[in-house]
């Protein structure tokens, strides 16, 4: 039975989110994290604390959790050999949720060296307890270009990628197997799809993917409604005015106005997680962690538009721009949002996740719909939260 755990990247907004689901779960929890510019204790409590309704309850939480300081990225992950010896009698099982997450391809070194050698100091930490028992949260997009089907067991498939995040958890995955086969260790993977803020209080710890779509948008809005407001220039050269109360943004943004987004809000990773720990923890399975009916392009455009009261933004083909090519405000936009132009365009595959659906058969644990509620609630707690830090 497992009762201790020792997780990496709980000063994330997937770790953060996993360390309070498992707290209420009642294991025990150590917790590998680094000293940054401020300690490890207090990058703990910045990331964590907004999970909780009142600082006592963050308290009496923080009083569940040991911090084990050290760094994935070194030998024996920073650890003192003396804790390190204490520890391999301790932990029940390692879960290795740690990565850095960008897309940029002028970061390859950073995430080669965070998620595929801080992976393999994982694994080699794990071999060292008397139980080595392995989890890892990876990614749905290991999938890469791929577009048709991509089921749980399928990882090697000789997919291209669309950057150097999903090629480094690809290769991160890849080694994770080779440990299983020559070291016999049990191993869970469980491939989230895209994840957002919680699905009943839109909290989230940082604003990623998707976000920057909203944020763009938010941008827009904001800098056209005070520019008309103070009578400026900016909003009748972008051919931007009121119709009505609606604001109308003539914007054209690149995409397949019927390609899916696999979303899911984070409480549903954790819950499906968590249970999965407490039911088969040594399954040795994949888990595609995804919804399995995704909301569309336009839908989220549609659901986005309507939710800040504009209109004009259209999705259209990108050859629409060979013979009307984008304007200033086209390319700011586009700019802004670089990361995430492959995902609007390339088809994403039907990700099968038979192993997540038996897992979670009996469960009352399902993935929340997409819909203009849910997305309204995102983007008020973005707004809420740069308002705050403003």
């Amino acid at each position: 039975m497992v009762r201790t755990i020792f997780l990496t990247g709980a000063t994330g907004f997937v770790g953060s989110n996993l360390t309070c689901e498992l707290l209420k779960q009642g294991y025990k929890l150590k917790l590998l994290i680094r000293d940054q510019k401020i300690s490890a204790d207090e990058r703990l409590e910045k990331s964590l604390s907004y999970l909780f309704d009142t600082p006592e309850e963050y308290k009496s939480a923080r009083n569940k959790i040991e911090i084990i300081n050290g760094d994935i990225t070194c030998s024996n992950l920073g650890i003192a050999p003396a804790v390190l010896k204490e520890l391999s009698s301790e932990i029940d099982l390692v879960f290795h949720n740690a990565a850095l997450i960008t897309f940029d391809e002028s970061s390859r070194e950073s995430l080669e060296r965070q998620n595929i050698i801080g992976t393999k100091n994982v694994l080699d930490f794990t071999l060292k307890l008397k139980q080595p028992n392995f989890h890892y949260v990876s990614t749905a997009y290991v999938c890469g270009q791929e577009d048709s089907a991509f089921r749980e067991d399928d990882l090697d498939i000789g997919q291209k990628f669309n950057n150097p995040y999903e090629e480094t958890k690809f290769k991160a995955e890849r080694l994770i197997h080779e440990y299983k086969e020559k070291f016999n260790i049990k191993v869970n993977i469980y491939r989230p799809s895209i994840i957002v803020g919680d699905s009943k209080t839109g909290k989230a710890l940082n604003f990623m993917g998707v976000y920057s779509y909203i944020k763009a948008v938010y941008f827009m809005v904001e800098l056209f409604r005070e520019d008309i407001k103070k009578e400026g220039k900016r909003a009748s050269i972008a051919g931007v005015s009121y119709k009505g109360d609606v604001l109308n943004i003539p914007l054209r943004i690149p995409g397949d106005i019927n390609k899916t987004l696999n979303i899911i809000p984070i409480d549903y990773f954790t819950k499906a997680v968590t249970l999965n720990l407490k039911t088969t923890a040594d399954s040795g399975n994949t888990y595609h962690i995804v919804n399995s009916a995704p909301p569309t392009l336009g839908e989220l455009n549609n659901a986005i538009c309507s939710i800040f009261n504009i209109s004009g933004i259209r999705i259209v083909d990108k050859d629409v721009f060979s013979s009307m090519p984008m304007t200033e405000w086209e390319k700011f936009f586009i700019g802004s949002i670089h990361e995430v132009t492959p995902y609007l365009q390339r088809k994403e595959p039907v990700f099968y996740d038979s192993n997540t659906r038996k897992m979670l058969m009996n469960a009352e644990i399902s993935c929340p719909q997409i819909i203009k509620e849910l997305v309204a609630k995102l983007t008020s707690y973005y707004i809420k939260s740069i308002k705050v830090k403003r």
